[in-house]
Protein backbone atom coordinates (compact mmCIF):
# COMPACT_ATOMS: atom_id res chain seq x y z
CA UNK A 1 0.00 0.00 0.00
CA UNK A 2 1.34 3.50 -0.84
CA UNK A 3 0.08 6.86 0.37
CA UNK A 4 1.60 8.88 -2.47
CA UNK A 5 2.37 7.31 -5.80
CA UNK A 6 5.87 5.88 -5.60
CA UNK A 7 6.16 6.11 -1.80
CA UNK A 8 5.27 3.82 1.07
CA UNK A 9 4.05 4.97 4.48
CA UNK A 10 7.16 3.57 6.15
CA UNK A 11 9.46 5.61 3.91
CA UNK A 12 7.51 8.82 4.56
CA UNK A 13 7.64 8.27 8.33
CA UNK A 14 11.38 7.57 8.15
CA UNK A 15 11.95 10.84 6.19
CA UNK A 16 9.83 12.81 8.70
CA UNK A 17 11.78 11.36 11.66
CA UNK A 18 15.08 12.18 9.94
CA UNK A 19 14.00 15.81 9.32
CA UNK A 20 12.78 16.10 12.90
CA UNK A 21 16.18 14.98 14.25
CA UNK A 22 17.98 17.47 11.99
CA UNK A 23 15.77 20.33 13.09
CA UNK A 24 16.11 19.53 16.78
CA UNK A 25 19.88 19.19 16.59
CA UNK A 26 21.57 22.26 18.11
CA UNK A 27 22.84 24.55 15.40
CA UNK A 28 26.31 26.00 15.37
CA UNK A 29 26.42 29.12 17.52
CA UNK A 30 25.85 32.25 15.44
CA UNK A 31 28.04 35.23 15.99
CA UNK A 32 25.92 38.35 16.29
CA UNK A 33 27.55 41.34 14.71
CA UNK A 34 26.56 44.70 16.19
CA UNK A 35 24.81 47.06 13.73
CA UNK A 36 27.68 49.53 13.76
CA UNK A 37 29.98 46.83 12.31
CA UNK A 38 27.57 44.80 10.14
CA UNK A 39 27.76 45.57 6.44
CA UNK A 40 24.55 46.60 4.70
CA UNK A 41 22.85 43.96 2.56
CA UNK A 42 21.75 44.68 -1.02
CA UNK A 43 18.10 44.50 0.10
CA UNK A 44 18.67 47.05 2.86
CA UNK A 45 20.55 49.30 0.43
CA UNK A 46 17.73 49.10 -2.11
CA UNK A 47 15.15 49.80 0.62
CA UNK A 48 16.98 52.94 1.78
CA UNK A 49 17.36 54.16 -1.81
CA UNK A 50 13.66 53.60 -2.52
CA UNK A 51 12.69 55.37 0.69
CA UNK A 52 14.72 58.40 -0.42
CA UNK A 53 12.69 58.59 -3.63
CA UNK A 54 9.28 58.49 -1.99
CA UNK A 55 7.00 61.44 -2.58
CA UNK A 56 7.00 62.85 0.97
CA UNK A 57 10.27 61.45 2.34
CA UNK A 58 11.09 64.79 4.00
CA UNK A 59 7.89 64.98 6.07
CA UNK A 60 8.74 64.62 9.75
CA UNK A 61 12.48 64.77 9.12
CA UNK A 62 14.49 67.51 10.79
CA UNK A 63 16.61 69.88 8.74
CA UNK A 64 20.30 69.30 9.55
CA UNK A 65 21.55 71.71 12.19
CA UNK A 66 24.76 72.42 10.28
CA UNK A 67 25.88 72.12 6.68
CA UNK A 68 29.47 72.38 5.49
CA UNK A 69 29.88 74.65 2.49
CA UNK A 70 33.33 75.47 1.11
CA UNK A 71 35.00 74.50 4.37
CA UNK A 72 32.69 76.56 6.56
CA UNK A 73 29.94 75.20 8.75
CA UNK A 74 26.65 77.00 8.17
CA UNK A 75 23.81 76.81 10.70
CA UNK A 76 21.42 75.45 8.05
CA UNK A 77 18.50 74.89 10.41
CA UNK A 78 18.69 78.47 11.68
CA UNK A 79 19.06 79.90 8.17
CA UNK A 80 15.98 78.05 6.91
CA UNK A 81 14.00 79.02 10.00
CA UNK A 82 14.95 82.71 9.70
CA UNK A 83 14.06 82.78 6.01
CA UNK A 84 10.72 81.07 6.64
CA UNK A 85 9.82 83.65 9.27
CA UNK A 86 10.49 86.63 6.96
CA UNK A 87 7.59 88.36 5.26
CA UNK A 88 9.54 89.40 2.18
CA UNK A 89 12.77 88.39 0.53
CA UNK A 90 14.86 90.85 -1.43
CA UNK A 91 16.16 89.87 -4.86
CA UNK A 92 19.64 89.39 -3.38
CA UNK A 93 18.25 87.06 -0.71
CA UNK A 94 16.34 85.10 -3.35
CA UNK A 95 19.51 84.69 -5.39
CA UNK A 96 21.40 83.54 -2.27
CA UNK A 97 18.62 81.04 -1.55
CA UNK A 98 18.79 79.70 -5.12
CA UNK A 99 22.57 79.23 -4.79
CA UNK A 100 22.11 77.49 -1.44
CA UNK A 101 19.46 75.20 -2.96
CA UNK A 102 21.89 74.31 -5.75
CA UNK A 103 24.62 73.42 -3.21
CA UNK A 104 22.18 71.36 -1.12
CA UNK A 105 21.02 69.44 -4.19
CA UNK A 106 24.65 68.67 -5.12
CA UNK A 107 25.35 67.40 -1.61
CA UNK A 108 22.16 65.33 -1.49
CA UNK A 109 23.02 63.69 -4.84
CA UNK A 110 26.50 62.91 -3.49
CA UNK A 111 24.90 61.25 -0.46
CA UNK A 112 22.74 59.15 -2.79
CA UNK A 113 25.82 58.11 -4.77
CA UNK A 114 27.65 57.14 -1.58
CA UNK A 115 24.66 55.12 -0.43
CA UNK A 116 24.39 53.40 -3.81
CA UNK A 117 28.05 52.65 -4.58
CA UNK A 118 30.04 52.28 -1.35
CA UNK A 119 30.42 49.42 1.08
CA UNK A 120 28.82 50.75 4.24
CA UNK A 121 27.90 49.47 7.64
CA UNK A 122 24.24 49.57 8.57
CA UNK A 123 24.80 52.48 10.94
CA UNK A 124 26.72 54.50 8.32
CA UNK A 125 24.02 53.86 5.72
CA UNK A 126 21.28 55.01 8.09
CA UNK A 127 23.22 58.17 8.92
CA UNK A 128 23.70 58.98 5.23
CA UNK A 129 19.99 58.31 4.60
CA UNK A 130 19.04 60.58 7.49
CA UNK A 131 21.31 63.37 6.21
CA UNK A 132 19.97 63.08 2.65
CA UNK A 133 16.35 63.16 3.88
CA UNK A 134 17.14 66.23 6.01
CA UNK A 135 18.73 67.96 3.03
CA UNK A 136 15.64 67.17 0.97
CA UNK A 137 13.57 68.79 3.70
CA UNK A 138 15.72 71.94 3.57
CA UNK A 139 15.58 71.98 -0.24
CA UNK A 140 11.78 71.72 -0.28
CA UNK A 141 11.41 74.46 2.35
CA UNK A 142 13.75 76.80 0.50
CA UNK A 143 12.14 76.11 -2.89
CA UNK A 144 8.75 76.99 -1.47
CA UNK A 145 10.24 80.22 -0.12
CA UNK A 146 11.61 81.40 -3.43
CA UNK A 147 8.37 80.75 -5.29
CA UNK A 148 5.98 81.97 -2.60
CA UNK A 149 7.70 85.18 -1.59
CA UNK A 150 7.28 86.80 -5.03
CA UNK A 151 3.83 88.04 -4.02
CA UNK A 152 5.20 90.01 -1.10
CA UNK A 153 6.51 92.76 -3.39
CA UNK A 154 2.91 93.98 -3.86
CA UNK A 155 2.28 93.90 -0.12
CA UNK A 156 5.59 95.66 0.49
CA UNK A 157 4.72 98.35 -2.07
CA UNK A 158 1.28 98.93 -0.51
CA UNK A 159 2.78 99.22 2.97
CA UNK A 160 5.46 101.62 1.74
CA UNK A 161 2.81 103.82 0.11
CA UNK A 162 0.75 103.86 3.32
CA UNK A 163 3.80 105.03 5.25
CA UNK A 164 4.54 107.71 2.63
CA UNK A 165 0.91 108.90 2.76
CA UNK A 166 1.02 109.10 6.55
CA UNK A 167 4.29 111.06 6.41
CA UNK A 168 2.82 113.44 3.81
CA UNK A 169 -0.26 114.06 6.00
CA UNK A 170 1.95 114.69 9.03
CA UNK A 171 4.05 117.16 7.03
CA UNK A 172 0.87 118.89 5.80
CA UNK A 173 -0.49 119.18 9.36
CA UNK A 174 2.84 120.65 10.55
CA UNK A 175 2.65 123.30 7.81
CA UNK A 176 -0.85 124.28 8.90
CA UNK A 177 0.09 124.71 12.54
Amino acid sequence: MSAIKGTKPGEVLRDVRKLKKELLRPAAPQVLIPPEKRMITPEERRDLELRLHRLLVWVGVMTPLEFELKGQKLPLHDIVWDLLSKDCLTEDEKEDVRRLIWQLIKHEKADEEILHNNDLTLEEAKEIYKEAAGLLRAIMSLKSLVGKKDRCTIRHTVNRRRIEDAQNWLAFIKELT
